[in-house]
């Protein structure tokens, strides 16, 4: 059943703003806090501020009326192409992610050890890069084969067609303030709100200036029944699957690639909103 008027009101008086755009936001996100993905957090609490600040990253917070925030997400230009990395290195850095992902919950460490451990996740799972006195810290006690010369290089890749795109980069609730969203009685989850009447015009502004052919992510989903993944296709029609040739599944080491094309998102948006209430009893 289509969203109703006043739906579409309550939906109005959430706001999306930029990280920097106040200095206010740095004490605010203080309280952000989820419990599935605590490095997410931390990429917020931070270079987050600094990094919007100086656009490498966009990050946007969502807000109700009162200013409390709800979710925050960031967003960069991106490209897709044909080959991602030769495959002797992309397993010596799976190797090396695997390694320090079982590290991080190892009771042996101590706690600086483990900072250094989740900032390497993060900085490798959003593509930051890495460095190589940072891997040797890890490494140093480790009777693992995991060669760091090999890892590391300064040759460049080449690379065959070039699709361009906008990276979700990150995309977290805020469970601190779960109660405000569902005091709304929506039918409909808080994320994938955010992302068809937020992130998707986002896009679609963008699109009016420059090139824009894929919308994609990185969905971090160790789960058997691969939950997180399911979430996505089922409500904002990424897909993990080659389509025509047109680009390659890429697995950012525990990752999966997830992608659309952004000529479907306007037909995919209208759909949202046109079934917004599954339910008619939360009308």
């Amino acid at each position: 059943m289509k969203i109703t008027d006043e739906q579409e009101r309550v939906l109005s008086t959430l706001t999306c703003e930029r990280l920097s755009d106040s200095e206010v936001n740095l004490r605010t996100i203080g309280c952000f806090c989820n419990t599935r993905n605590s490095s997410i957090v931390d990429a917020l609490l931070g270079d987050a501020y600094e990094e919007d600040e100086s656009g490498v990253i966009a990050y946007y917070l969502v807000k109700n009326d009162k200013g409390d925030i709800l979710f925050f997400f960031s967003l960069k230009c991106g490209l897709l192409y044909d080959e991602f990395i030769e495959g002797e290195k992309l397993r010596n850095l799976y190797e090396f992610y695997n390694y320090i992902f079982k590290k991080i919950n190892d009771d042996e460490i101590d706690e600086e050890e483990k900072s250094v451990i989740r900032s390497l996740l993060e900085k490798t799972r959003t593509k930051k890069g890495i460095k190589k006195k940072d891997v040797a810290k890890i490494l140093h006690k480790s009777q693992e084969t995991i060669t760091i010369e090999k890892m590391f290089d300064d040759g460049v890749k080449n690379v065959g067609k070039t699709f361009p795109g906008i990276e979700i980069v990150h995309f977290c609730a805020n469970d601190a303030n779960r109660d405000k969203w569902n005091k709304y009685n929506f039918d409909q989850k808080l994320g994938v709100v955010v992302f068809w009447y937020f992130i998707v015009p986002i896009v679609q502004k963008v699109m009016k200036h420059v090139g824009c052919e894929y919308l994609f992510l990185f969905a971090a989903d160790l789960t058997e029944d691969e939950e997180l993944i399911t979430y996505y296709k089922a409500n904002m029609n990424f897909r993990d699957k080659v389509e025509h040739g047109a680009a390659m599944p890429l697995y950012d080491f525990a990752c999966k690639f997830m992608y659309q094309e952004t000529k479907g998102l306007a037909a995919a948006k209208d759909e949202f909103f046109n079934s917004f209430n599954r339910d008619e009893s939360a009308v």
